[in-house]
């Protein structure tokens, strides 16, 4: 019994020691490592001097970062400015609806005029008809109606009826693994050549470029963008409700080295609470929040003043200006386990000082 004892403590002990041991290494594990500081596009006249000046020369560059490229057949989507998979209009087959199947895709290519039914039956869709627009994907149920931009439809029987469908663009998102919210904006730069999708719900901006028989699509990264500017007295929206630009707003503007052009006019807001000042080529939105005016910069402005540090500070062109920010690094396990101990120990210290409280008012409680 006494070795048995004794074997049994010096287990102890010794799983004592390597545990000790094993938490000196691992509390000595190093801080992760941020690699790679934020990049910002910064105009010669902006940045340090605060106004910015339509012909101001950039000093540093951001690129925009390559996700993955797609088919063509997607412009649909783009043009359309509609992600997901939709029912454009449904056309009957009428005598076809008995031919064969072979029959019936050699009718849809040749013997329906496809650009009128488009005109026909959407409205701001306008189908530009080639030599062979229908590409056979399963013979006399579905197929792949293709204009000559590149932009396609699929073309599926139901019955004695062919719907016609926008393909579904959200998918090739998910499928190359970058997830989109539901809030998104699809805008046209370049007819047929380039477009931009907003997310504003992840705070996000892709541009998609047609070139060489495909669709790339580049990510815009984003940088903390300074919305709020300065707030006031909740006074002064009287004169705002008026569309009137007060005296002090117009003073707190030049004190924030931002003064507004004598063209700069107030719109009031439906409800009532909020206003927007367009002096261009910037827009203000002022907000009444807990009984105090906010101003803030609006998105849509040509210029947006952005934040990299409290060091880096200044205006960029809300168009040209891309600010990268590096991917967050990624701990070891050895990190990991530190940052879970830590936890661990804070924890044990909050419960440890619990029970002492608890032990002291006991004994002032008992006195």
């Amino acid at each position: 019994m006494k070795s048995l004892l004794k074997n049994l403590t010096f287990i102890i002990i010794f799983l004592l020691f390597v545990g000790f041991g094993f938490s000196v290494y691992v509390l000595q594990a190093p801080p992760v490592e941020q690699k790679g500081a934020p990049k910002l596009q910064i105009h010669t006249r902006t940045a340090l001097r605060s106004r910015p000046t339509v012909n101001s020369k950039p000093i540093r560059y951001t690129t925009d970062v390559y996700r993955f490229s797609m088919d063509r057949q997607y412009i649909s989507n783009l043009n359309s400015g509609k992600l997901e998979r939709e029912l454009l209009f449904s056309a009957g087959l009428a005598h076809r609806a008995r031919l064969k199947a072979q029959r019936l895709d050699e009718s849809l290519k040749t013997a329906t005029d496809w650009q009128k039914m488009f005109a026909d039956f959407t409205e701001d869709i306008r189908f530009r008809s080639g030599a062979s627009p229908i590409e056979v994907l399963l013979s006399g149920e579905e197929w792949l109606l293709r204009d000559t931009t590149g932009a396609a439809y699929t073309v599926i029987r139901t019955d004695d009826r062919v719907d016609v469908y926008l393909p579904d663009l959200r998918e090739v998102f998910d499928a190359n693994k970058v997830s989109l919210s539901t809030d998104l904006e699809i805008s046209i730069k370049q007819t047929n050549k380039r477009w931009l999708i907003t997310d504003k719900g992840y705070k996000q901006a892709y541009s998609i470029v047609n070139g060489e028989g495909k669709l790339n699509v580049f990510q815009q990264s984003k940088f903390e963008i300074l919305t709020f500017l300065f707030e006031i007295d909740a006074a002064l929206q009287n004169s705002l409700a008026q569309e009137k630009l007060p005296t002090e707003l117009n003073q707190e503007f030049v004190m924030e080295k931002i003064p507004l052009s004598r063209r700069a006019k107030v719109s009031a807001n439906e409800n009532g609470t909020s206003w927007q000042i367009t002096s261009p080529p910037l827009k203000y939105n002022i907000r009444n929040e807990d009984g105090r005016l906010k101003v803030y910069l609006d998105l849509e402005s040509r210029w947006l003043l952005v934040k990299v540090d409290d060091s880096i500070k200044g205006w960029v062109q809300s168009e040209r200006g891309t600010i990268f920010k590096p991917s967050p690094p990624t701990p070891s396990s050895r990190q990991q386990v530190k940052e879970r101990l830590l936890v661990l120990i804070d924890e044990l210290k909050e419960k440890v000082g619990l029970s002492d409280a608890e032990s002291k008012a006991e004994n002032t409680a008992s006195r």
